[in-house]
């Protein structure tokens, strides 16, 4: 896979004794056929399920791996009776904060959005919500903070 968008994930493959794992262009296939409906994911996030979807060292939080993140978001929306009619793509969950990206968006690198069930419930804050930055962005983001020791 040419990579465009991801080149600081595969300039790091190994931060602090951790080592990405990607998916083969196959699986990323299976994922696309199962949660997009056979049409091709944006660019960026393509690249990064190539080289660190099965497991990264960024900091992106995928519980027990990223498809099994599709079926926490999914449960914790009907637990909390909420319901997203856009179609999206969970990569990361703090708190029950779930980092998406929307798979109707057109653009290769596209924006990240908020989704949260439950504070949504409570009325603290709106169920979806614009997070402020671009899928590649935010990962550059992520390992320069993990390779500076800086929080998140």
């Amino acid at each position: 896979m040419n990579i465009e968008y991801m080149t600081k994930v595969k300039e790091n493959p190994k931060i602090n004794n951790f080592v990405n794992r990607g998916f083969s262009e196959e699986k990323i296939q299976k994922i696309e056929s199962k949660y997009n409906k056979g049409k091709k994911f944006p660019k960026a996030f393509r690249e990064f399920l190539f080289l660190a979807g099965d497991f990264n060292n960024f900091g992106f939080d995928d519980i027990d791996g990223i498809i099994e993140l599709q079926e926490l978001a999914k449960e914790e929306l009907e637990m909390a009776g909420q319901k997203v009619e856009k179609p999206f793509f969970a990569f990361d969950v703090y708190n029950s904060q779930y980092s998406v990206i929307f798979l109707d968006e057109t653009k290769d690198d596209p924006k990240v959005y908020l989704i949260s069930p439950f504070l949504a419930k409570g009325g603290e804050m709106p169920l979806i919500k614009p997070n402020g930055w671009e899928f590649t962005t935010l990962v550059n983001e992520h390992i320069h903070r993990v390779k500076n020791n800086i929080p998140f």
